[in-house]
């Protein structure tokens, strides 16, 4: 039994790296094109979390750790997700027990009596790993939103100033760039721009306002230029079409600098994952023979 069980635990490491890397990933960058943006550990334990939220876990670990609290929902909001810290802190509690409950058990079933210790050094491990799960989620989708910005921004900087140049005024400009229902997290972020000037938000303002939201320095420059232009009575379609230019430099530099790293970073996911996995798969039938032969291994 035990046998089965290490041959099972052997073609799980080497296939849930892969289809976590795959699959998951793929569906996170869907999910920003589709705009499902609530990833899968806390649509897993949703029913749970949120009574756990109700009970007033939630505001427990938002009063035990303030700071960290604030930090967090910066991230939610930059992230676009409609989720309070304290909902967070639910799943993550959740899956922290779950993943150690589960890493013991599998300890218990594999060591033998004499090697007890591993069994909590394993429960705290897989309880380390599952309590961050939330966070990475939370981590690649802010990323992944941040680059469909990024990718955007200049067609739409371009398009906004065409639109300006035909005669409207900027909010007509982004209210049509709007309307034109181009996918994306961007388009969503200029809605938010439109109903601020709408409850009588000025220009400069709702522009800082959208910077400080998404986090992208290259947007930060823009809407300081725009706020400097308006100041200084500088044409603004000028100053837009200078910003596009430098924005669509800075996407074309981010693309040769990820390029540029990609033999380094493929390197980490060898070293964790496939080597490991090569070594399982041909020193664990050699493990089992040899044991079962009466070889003394250690």
């Amino acid at each position: 039994m035990k046998q089965i069980l290490i041959y099972a635990l052997t073609f799980m490491a080497v296939v849930l790296p892969t289809l976590f890397f795959t699959v998951l990933s793929g569906r996170t960058q869907k999910q920003v094109e589709k705009r499902e943006l609530v990833p899968l550990p806390f649509r897993l334990t949703r029913p749970v979390a949120e009574l756990m939220e109700v009970a007033g876990v939630g505001t427990f670990f938002r009063r035990l750790f303030p700071g960290h609290s604030r930090e967090m929902q910066k991230k939610l909001t930059f992230a676009g997700l409609k989720l309070s810290t304290g909902r967070v802190y639910c799943t993550q509690l959740i899956l922290l027990l779950f993943f150690g409950v589960v890493g013991a058990g599998v300890t218990t079933l594999l060591v033998e009596p004499e090697n007890r210790i591993s069994i909590p050094v394993a429960g705290l491990i897989a309880a380390l790993i599952g309590g961050s799960l939330p966070g990475i989620a939370i981590g690649n989708l802010a990323q992944n939103r941040r680059l469909a910005i990024l990718r955007a921004i200049p067609y739409s900087i371009d398009l906004v100033a065409s639109a300006m140049r035909g005669g409207l005024d900027f909010s007509a400009a982004i209210r049509f760039y709007v309307k034109l229902g181009i996918p994306g997290p961007l388009t969503d972020e200029y809605s938010q721009i439109l109903r601020e000037m709408e409850l009588g938000v000025i220009r400069t303002v709702a522009l800082q306002n959208m910077a400080d939201r998404i986090q992208i320095k290259e947007f930060t420059a823009f809407a300081a230029a725009i706020a400097l232009g308006t100041e200084l009575g500088a044409p603004l379609t000028e100053t837009m079409e200078i910003q596009g230019e430098e924005m669509r430099k800075a996407r074309f530099a981010l693309a040769e600098c990820k390029a540029q790293r990609a033999p380094s970073l493929m390197l980490l996911p060898m070293a964790l994952f496939i080597l490991p996995a090569v070594f399982i798969i041909i020193l664990t039938p050699v493990f089992l023979k040899m044991r079962e032969a009466g070889v003394p291994l250690f």
